[in-house]
């Protein structure tokens, strides 16, 4: 379409160094001719301003183009040497609408009519754009159509509509109210006070950006945005709930692999590691056949079993973090650095695995998985 239109606006363009001469009277055997790049419009729900690209064949001194619209949602917004541009109003109605206008030009033998089709109204209040993302953090851009209207943005684990088994999401957008109504309770404020203080800023009007960050790398996070305004404790919710999802990626591997060797003696198995150059802290992950982890020799371990180890992980240390220890603290005490000699108590008669990977933690934060676990077994 755009091509066709970028066609007919070098003809019109043409047209209009040919035939673009003012003259001062009307041929009656050359009457004036109006030549548009295009006469049907297709318009989104949104609106907006539309060009029509023209020249006037035949043109009169003094003269100008008139434009009559049945409707109100159609209206002229200026005229350039070049261009007709409609101002189209954004559409209130859930099914299409169509208008047909004319443009007249005097001593023009007969109008030219132009045929709008609008969509019905766009129920999307909002885009989003992911403008930065990382294997932890992310910065995302609001934008709600209306610029004026006051709206949530914030971002939620994708996980928790599992968990929680939440579908209805005016259920969540309630849930959500009620637990900063009992916080605005607690500190004696009004939910209204509460949403205009709150910190990380929650409610904005107009385009807005948010960087959330200690995310959980290679794991899936919804960013939802809705219209709401507060009166004391009571709210309204203007607009249906818009979200979309963005995955976080996985953290760069290092090239790291590590020796592993076992010697058993009866159930007891000693499992000897050697990390070939990293002096970091890495993890000992023991996989029994009957785990989510063990696979059978000669099958290469899959992204997606690598992804879940890394989560588990992480939410192994996070959970110790939020329990009041460091991440040294946490690296210190589960995991190991150097060479190690590590017994491990099995159940006889069953199949083991054994899995090792590099773990990092950047400025204190969670430590995460840092190479692709080597694995070897027992």
């Amino acid at each position: 379409m755009l091509q066709l239109r970028k066609f007919a606006l070098l003809l019109v363009s043409s047209v209009a160094l040919l035939f673009g001469c003012q003259k001062g009277e009307i041929d009656p055997n050359n009457p004036p001719q109006l030549i548009l790049d295009t006469y049907e419009l297709y318009v989104d729900g949104g609106g907006g301003d539309i060009s029509l690209f023209y020249a006037v064949k035949n043109s009169v001194k003094g003269a100008s183009i008139t434009l009559n619209s049945p409707v109100k949602w159609v209206s002229l917004k200026q005229i350039t040497s070049t261009a007709i541009v409609l101002r189209i109003e954004s559409s209130n109605v859930d099914e299409e609408r169509f208008a047909s206008i004319s443009l007249e030009y005097p001593g023009m033998e007969n109008v030219v009519r132009v045929n709008i089709l609008q969509d019905k109204q766009l129920h999307n209040k909002f885009k989003f754009e992911t403008v930065e993302l990382d294997y932890n953090s992310c910065t995302v851009r609001y934008i709600p159509t209306d610029k004026n209207m006051p709206y949530m943005a914030n971002v939620i684990d994708s996980e928790y509509f599992k968990q929680s088994g939440v579908s209805d999401l005016s259920v969540f957008i309630d849930t959500e109210m009620a637990n900063y109504r009992s916080i605005a309770d607690r500190n004696h404020m009004t939910l209204e006070e509460l949403m205009g203080r709150v910190s990380p800023q929650l409610i904005y009007t107009g385009d807005a950006e948010r960087s959330f960050v200690g995310m959980k790398h290679g794991s899936k996070y919804i960013v939802y945005s809705y219209g709401i305004t507060f009166s004391g404790n009571e709210y309204t919710v203007t607009t249906p709930m818009h979200q979309t999802m963005i995955e976080l990626p996985m953290p760069d591997m290092y090239d790291i692999s590590f020796a592993i060797s076992s010697q058993a003696n009866g159930t007891m198995s000693t499992i000897t590691v050697k990390p070939n150059g990293w002096n970091g802290y890495y993890s000992i992950q023991i996989a029994p056949d009957d785990s989510l982890y063990y696979i059978e020799p000669g099958v290469m371990p899959t992204d997606g079993l690598v992804r879940n180890m890394a989560s588990s992980f992480y939410d192994q240390a996070r959970r110790a973090m939020l329990n009041g220890a460091t991440a040294e603290q946490y690296m210190r005490g589960s995991c190991y650095s150097g060479n190690m000699q590590v017994n491990i108590q099995l159940e006889a008669g069953r199949k083991y695995m054994v899995y090792v990977f590099a773990v990092e933690s950047e400025n204190g934060e969670v430590p995460v998985m840092r190479s692709v676990p080597s694995y070897h077994y027992l």
